[in-house]
């Protein structure tokens, strides 16, 4: 190889490597990313998060009933929101 190929390869290597670098200083800063979590006979997964508030849902599954929470990020309170009887809607079958 002689001295001409290797700066091209160097130079495509920099260049894929700062339009990467480039590319992921496009994204949007403020991204809310939720994450679910599973404990014990619960699952609560975030459902809605905006920037003064977050909702999300417990699945209680030994029981089978959905609630919904509201967190306001700004007074810090927790509001209850609706439920729902899971086996009214899905009955278990045999």
């Amino acid at each position: 190889m002689d001295g001409k190929t290797v700066a091209i390869g160097v130079l495509v290597v920099a260049a894929v490597l700062l339009g990467g670098l480039v590319a992921s200083g496009l994204r949007p800063e403020g991204a809310a990313y939720g994450q679910g979590g599973v404990f014990a006979n619960y699952l609560v997964t975030p459902v809605q998060v905006r920037d003064d508030f977050t909702a999300f849902a417990v699945l209680d599954t030994s029981r089978r009933l959905l609630i919904f929470y509201d967190v306001n990020t700004t007074s810090h309170k927790l509001e209850v929101g609706d439920g729902k009887d899971l086996n009214k809607d899905f009955p278990v079958r045999p």
